[in-house]
């Protein structure tokens, strides 16, 4: 132990970093260790985080990797830092982020306080009938391609505190280690994984991005949520020209523009003629596209809305048929709707926020499912689709009303 603090940290710091990252959940690092382990030295292991800490003897261990497939193919990499260096991580994230809150633009939402992909999918979606183009682009591996000196010298013309800065150079450099024991030293990026990468991601782009289009296209108002985002222009030429610059601008700070998940999108609904290049895009798991709408006074038009992403309901269904309901004929309806209501909440909550009326597709798909299930785990609704869909309503109105929504 440390005979003196070199640095001023919080013990009730340490404490508050611990409740948090207790609430986040999540696995075990490379030494194994669970939450729950954790807390079996509850006092003495807070107090040798704090100690480490406060002292600067504090060594991040080696990141655990963990490839994890991609929706579109491929794997990404996570790093899984142990609970401990994550309690470390989250007292350094309370402390740097009111630091950086007030720096950081408006149109950022990603990881961030009172900031949500939902404000930002609404003020996208207000652009969207004030600007005719668009462009989108998305970074191509951004977290495993952040500049270290870049990183560096945005938190020192901060003038962050210096244990912070000493500890994020060491977080940044700690290696990747597999579950087999081989280990990749790193000289770029952050762990997507770790608690203080999201505000570090954060700071590299309000810098390579955000205060860039404020000084070179302030007449282009954006969003972006972490490395996706999107830009509004008045005239396609406008548009192509961003686009190169951004392109530009990304390979200038070490980041590579995404080929295939960035574009120029033309907001409007075709009126015959010549077919512009995109009319549609996908930002944060919502399609905008022109769909149907009505106004106030009834009347039916074409305006230019989100909804619900084809992608986000596939991967929805996909998740319902791996349930498996039919592996679970003795089972209840309660005990179905005690274990998967919340996920189907969520869900509803975040893809049913825009144009509700998408995730009628889903909701279809999902009684279809429930009704099957009932004429399997009852030999009198067998051959009568209509009665099993009307016991499944009323058993669901009595005994399982959490269901009720989605059905």
């Amino acid at each position: 132990m440390s005979q003196s603090n070199v640095f001023k940290i919080s013990k009730h710091q340490v404490c508050e970093a611990y409740r948090q990252v207790k609430a986040n959940r999540g696995s075990s690092g490379i030494d194994g260790q669970t939450i729950e382990q954790f807390e079996q030295n509850l006092h003495g292991n807070l107090y040798k985080i704090w100690n480490r800490l406060s002292s600067g003897s504090y060594f991040p261990p080696p990141v655990k990797r963990v490839e994890i497939a991609k929706s579109g193919g491929g794997t990404r990499a996570l790093g899984i830092p142990t609970v401990s260096d994550r309690i470390a991580q989250m007292v350094a994230k309370l402390y740097l982020e009111p630091y950086f809150e007030p720096h950081f633009h408006g149109d950022s939402y990603g990881y961030r306080p009172n900031k949500s992909a939902h404000q930002a999918v609404e003020k996208t979606r207000q652009r969207c009938w004030q600007y005719e183009w668009l462009v989108e682009f998305d970074i191509k591996g951004a977290f495993d391609q952040i500049d270290h000196k870049l990183l560096i010298k945005a938190l020192e013309h901060h003038q962050v505190p210096k244990w912070t800065l000493l500890y994020v150079k060491r977080w940044l450099t700690a290696p990747f280690e597999t579950a087999q024991g081989q280990r990749t030293e790193r000289t770029r990026g952050v762990p997507q994984g770790g608690v203080v990468s999201p505000l570090l991601m954060n700071v590299f782009m309000h810098y390579a991005y955000d205060a860039w289009m404020v000084r070179s296209y302030p007449h282009c108002p954006f969003a972006r949520y972490a490395d996706d985002a999107v830009c509004h222009c008045r005239t396609e030429q406008e548009a192509k020209q961003l686009y190169q610059a951004i392109e530009q601008r990304l390979a200038d700070c070490g980041l590579q523009m995404h080929p295939e998940k960035s574009r120029i999108v033309h907001c409007k609904r075709q009126q015959g003629g010549q077919q512009k290049a995109h009319t549609s895009f996908t930002f944060l798991g919502f399609d905008f596209q022109p769909r149907m709408a009505r106004n106030k006074h009834g009347q039916v038009f074409v305006s230019y809305l989100p909804a619900v992403s084809q992608k986000a309901l596939k991967a929805m269904r996909t998740q319902i048929r791996q349930w498996a309901l039919w592996r679970y004929t003795p089972a209840t309806l309660e005990e179905f709707a005690e274990r998967y209501a919340r996920q189907l909440q969520g869900w509803w909550a975040y893809y049913g926020k825009f144009y509700g009326s998408r995730m009628d597709v889903l909701r279809s798909y999902l009684r279809e499912k429930l009704e099957r299930w009932v004429r399997r785990k009852y030999k009198r609704f067998r051959r009568h689709k209509r009665r099993s869909r009307e016991y499944l309503w009323r058993y669901v109105t009595y005994h399982a009303p959490q269901l009720k929504a989605f059905i």
